[in-house]
């Protein structure tokens, strides 16, 4: 649909203002003029008089007690005088002809969109789709909530029926939108709902670990040889929220296992008086079992993360001692508490790749505390 807007190219000396405003009947709309000038002194009504410059020279002729005129023209270009009459119809001095024109102005329609959601907690490029009619490069597209405008960073219009929004992702919040096309004159179209949002409210991650224990020496200590295997792997499960913050919270289920080289003994279980060296023939095993508080901060869009965790853990180690020096094997259980911090960076779609570090520390006096790096691969569902 096109309709018709005033736009004033000249103005006389005696003008004050010019400009326009939209009716509406049966939802079509109708664009007035709005002609404004000095009052005259003793004047007591106003000829205007409008000539086309186009349109084969029509001319109106309007009279008016107001210092305004208020007219519905089609687009084309004019000229325009004032004329005063007194209270004894006495003509007065017409005004220099002034001239303007009324350009068209284009009703946008806006017949669909893609996508209907942007998911905040997937990696897509933030451009939305829209097809319709008289979408225009001057056109001012942008998304609404409440009094809340969200605007597109760029947006590419093709051959005026489809326009393609492209929007700053650390700029998108979430909420239901109101797509809004508004063309120059005033025109404009809406559709909606138009959603930002989540997918799901938690993120889950897997995770498998490299992680190899190096014992801090001190009280503690009781590794009587210091050649020590790093055989060692962590499996973890990680519960944390999708929504975008300063700090996404959440827990994770951790267990790992750990095998110490022959010659290697963990708890000698006999006193300080004891000085034999025990021989373990076929190694010792340590597993571990932690549930931790994980606080991650995510970076550049989600493909960075840093992670710090801290919680309580079980440890269990599993000792086969030589027969010859009449030591049985026997299996111990001891509480720890764990500290961790971890950097995961994204490899390919939803799959990162983690490097850390964790302290664990023993409740009981028979366990080195630990140093635990970490390398390993993470995959998010």
């Amino acid at each position: 649909m096109i309709a018709a807007l005033f736009l004033l190219l000249c103005h006389s000396l005696w003008a004050q203002d010019a400009g326009y405003y939209i009716e509406y009947n049966d939802g079509k709309p109708k664009f007035i003029q709005r002609l404004v000038w000095e009052k005259t002194e003793y004047a007591w009504y106003y000829e205007v008089l409008i000539y086309a410059l186009d349109n084969g020279g029509r001319e109106y002729k309007n009279t008016t007690e107001d210092n305004e005129l208020l007219v519905s023209l089609p687009p084309g270009k004019y000229r325009y005088s004032v004329t005063p009459y007194d209270l004894l119809k006495h003509r007065g001095e017409p005004s220099a002809w002034r001239e303007f024109e009324v350009l068209p102005a284009f009703q946008p329609v806006i017949n669909s969109f893609a996508p209907d959601i942007f998911y905040l907690d997937r990696i897509l490029d933030r451009e939305l789709r829209l097809t319709g009619d008289n979408l225009l490069e001057a056109s001012e597209i942008y998304l609404k909530k409440y009094d809340d405008y969200l605007y597109p960073e760029k947006i590419i219009i093709t051959d005026g029926k489809s326009a393609t929004l492209v929007f700053d992702d650390m700029k998108l919040e979430p909420g239901s939108y109101d797509i809004y096309v508004k063309n120059p004159g005033g025109l404009s179209a809406q559709s909606g709902k138009f959603e930002i949002g989540y997918r799901k409210p938690l993120d889950f991650f897997l995770k498998l670990a490299w992680t190899p224990l190096i014992p801090l020496y001190g009280d503690k200590a009781e590794v009587n040889n210091p050649a020590l295997s790093f055989a060692g792997m962590a499996f973890s499960f990680e519960v944390i929220s999708s929504k975008r913050g300063d700090i996404n919270g959440g827990l994770e289920l951790a267990a790992s296992a750990h095998y110490f080289s022959p010659g290697i003994i963990l708890q000698t279980g006999l006193d300080d008086s004891e000085t034999e060296t025990l021989d373990n023939v076929n190694g010792t095993l340590y597993t571990a079992y932690d549930l931790n508080i994980v606080l991650q901060k995510r970076f550049n869009r989600g493909r960075m993360a840093l992670s710090f965790r801290f919680g309580v853990g079980g440890a269990i180690v599993n000792d086969h001692m030589a027969s010859d020096i009449g030591v049985s094997g026997y299996n111990d259980v001891a509480i720890k508490f764990n500290l961790g911090v971890e950097y995961m960076m994204r490899l390919y779609k939803v799959f990162y790749l983690e490097a850390g570090l964790d302290f664990n520390t023993h409740i009981s006096s028979h366990y080195p505390d630990f140093l635990i790096p970490r390398l390993g691969i993470t995959w998010q569902f």
